[in-house]
């Protein structure tokens, strides 16, 4: 267990500052880290961050003073021995004790002893407590606002909770002008990435991201998809008729997808960011489609030269609440003031949209559950600007994504797809 001491340095940095972004925060630390557990490194960083809110729960249990913490290099080591113990079967339970309190600085070695030797004699009623609590913020380390959220749009059950408390799956598809479906197959196989095929989705399935990672040049025909965002970019192909702009485009998946499934569609792919829209090249170079036109702007100071677009596409930054699965730090990071601030920019994106293209349609997308991010912007816009919207349904349907209809739009929630939660609507003029 040689990745104890390093996962432990990682989240003390990350608990210094929540707000920090857990995913670069690891990959900056991997890449100066050598030895050959970076799995398990990786698997305990994520694990120990999705169910954070529990495992303060449990060590409080156990704390003689309930109100001090202890120090922040220590808590992040009982965390770590507190989810082997909890949530996973690797470890025999006496070997996460041992090697913890090895971990532990000498003078701090005797409290993790004594806090993880009292669990250890309780877990079966720890266990039991837990699986028995009927608070689903607890239960599921999930912060009360998402909650929240999650039960105004039907996916607060068990099963949904669950389904967002768990590790993520990825979605690879590939440019069906270079290699077909079988070929696709014969090449994954070949590569060994352990996968399920999508038919209706025509991509596949894996939970191996590292060996995607890894084997990135045995697979440079294919490139990473969430079958939530495909889902905007399957509504983009169904409605464009000969131009789209995609801005916010970056790193281009949406933008991939349409120009694959459409070929006969231009498409104007446009960020504010330099490095992000380089991604986008990359992929294009890589991946060999010719009717995308990459380029740099801002949303608020739109070049012109693009209002022949018949469809205009805004998947717009936002909280990403709806990717709790990959990204398991806004379980708990996430409040009301960051989802508001979010809107407002939504909003004013959005708006500035539909003044510079009077005679587009508008598909708005974001990779969040909460009302204010979704039904909130494209409600105020639509009321304010004359836009009603389309029915996208029967489209997204077909695809069998489940969905909760809303006024304006539909909601993505769990399925079978192996979604994120996406809120995607398509405006146009009365």
């Amino acid at each position: 267990m040689n990745f104890l001491e390093p996962a432990a340095r990682v989240l003390q940095d990350y608990y210094q500052d929540r707000q920090t972004n857990l995913r670069l925060l690891l990959t900056r630390f991997l890449d100066s880290y050598h030895d050959d557990d970076k799995s398990a490194l990786t698997r305990t960083v994520y694990g120990v961050v999705r169910k954070d809110i529990v495992l303060e729960h449990v060590i409080g249990l156990f704390l003689k003073n309930k109100r001090q913490a202890p120090a922040p290099s220590v808590y992040a080591l009982l965390k770590i021995a507190v989810f082997l113990l909890l949530f996973s079967d690797s470890y025999p339970e006496y070997a996460v004790v041992n090697e913890t309190v090895n971990a532990a600085a000498k003078k701090e070695r005797p409290f993790v002893n004594a806090v993880l030797r009292e669990l250890l004699r309780n877990l079966p009623q720890v266990r039991d407590k837990l699986a028995r609590n009927a608070d689903p913020s607890l239960k599921y380390s999930i912060a009360p606002v998402l909650v929240s959220g999650l039960q105004r749009i039907g996916a607060a059950s068990e099963a949904d909770l669950a389904y967002l408390d768990r590790e993520p799956v990825f979605h690879l598809r590939f440019n069906p002008a270079r290699m077909s479906m079988d070929q696709a197959r014969q090449t994954l196989s070949v590569a060994g990435i352990p996968c399920r095929e999508l038919p209706q989705l025509d991509c596949f399935e894996t939970a191996a991201t590292g060996q995607v990672l890894e084997k990135s040049g045995q697979l440079g025909p294919f490139y990473v998809q969430n079958a939530g965002s495909q889902a905007v970019a399957l509504l983009a192909a169904a409605t464009a008729k000969k131009t789209v702009c995609d801005v916010a485009a970056a790193p281009g998946g949406k933008s991939l997808t349409l120009a694959c499934l459409r070929p006969d569609v231009q498409i104007w792919s446009s960020d504010v960011s330099p490095q992000r829209m380089r991604l986008l090249e990359q992929n294009l170079r890589r991946l060999q489609l010719k009717t995308i036109s990459p380029f740099v702007a801002d949303i608020f100071r739109y070049p012109p030269g693009h209002e022949a677009a018949d469809l205009v596409i805004l998947d717009a930054p936002c909280t990403a609440s709806g990717t709790l699965r990959k990204n398991p730090d806004l379980k708990s990071k996430l409040n009301l003031e960051i989802i508001e601030k979010n809107a407002r920019q939504q909003r004013l994106m959005l708006a500035s949209l539909v003044e510079r293209f009077p005679n587009s349609r508008w598909l708005y997308a974001v990779c969040s559950f909460t009302p204010e991010e979704s039904e909130g912007v494209t409600a105020k816009i639509a009321v304010a600007r004359g836009l009603r919207p389309a029915a996208i349904a029967p489209v997204l349907e077909k695809y069998g994504f489940r969905l909760k209809e809303a006024a304006y739009g539909c909601y993505l929630l769990p399925s079978d797809l192996n979604n994120d939660l996406f809120y995607i609507s398509l405006l146009e003029r009365k």
